[in-house]
């Protein structure tokens, strides 16, 4: 009478702000539990077995050269599936949280982020950004959050070589550009 081994809980996505980002994911859950695990060619997987969600990421490291550090969020249902890591979920987990997204990943009071919240602020920049996605041939139905991509090759990636997303730390205002 053993017990069959439990499924595994994983998380897979792509980082990236324009180029893939070379450097390593840190997934941190809601009770502070966290978990790091390396990029390659901007993709990860991440096992988080054991963990309770909600979940927000760090990816962190160098992009063309440049040292960057980018937020993401996900909750329990979003768990076996794909979260990107880019300046645009860094800008969702920044408009949750009311402050840098940085501050809310090393603050760790994201307990109460639900599905639906990440999905309203998801929605919201999309709908503020759709012009320009579409622009860059970036199908109106993505999910910035959850849609994959693929660094240098897809219409997302694209779309993310041209914004800039920069946040007057003094304000928390954030310039799309």
């Amino acid at each position: 009478a053993s017990n069959p081994p439990a499924a595994s809980v994983t998380f897979s996505g792509t980082a990236a702000a324009g180029l893939p980002l070379v450097g390593t994911v840190t997934v941190k859950d809601a009770k502070g539990a966290s978990k790091t695990v390396p990029l390659v060619d901007g993709k990860y997987t991440v096992d988080v077995s054991g963990m309770t969600a909600p979940f927000v990421f760090r990816a962190e490291g160098t992009v063309a050269g440049e040292r960057t550090v980018i937020h993401s969020a996900a909750t329990a249902a979003d768990v076996n599936g794909n979260i990107n890591i880019t300046p645009l979920t860094d800008l969702v987990v920044s408009n949750i949280a009311g402050r840098l997204a940085s501050q809310y990943f090393d603050g760790g009071e994201f307990a109460s982020l639900s599905a639906d919240e990440l999905k309203a602020e998801s929605d919201a920049l999309k709908a503020k950004l759709l012009p320009v996605l579409q622009a860059m041939g970036v199908d109106a139905s993505i999910d910035l959050l959850r849609t994959a991509f693929t660094p240098l090759s897809s219409a997302l990636d694209k779309a993310l070589d041209v914004l800039r997303v920069s946040v007057d730390p003094a304000t928390n205002v954030a310039t799309i550009t």
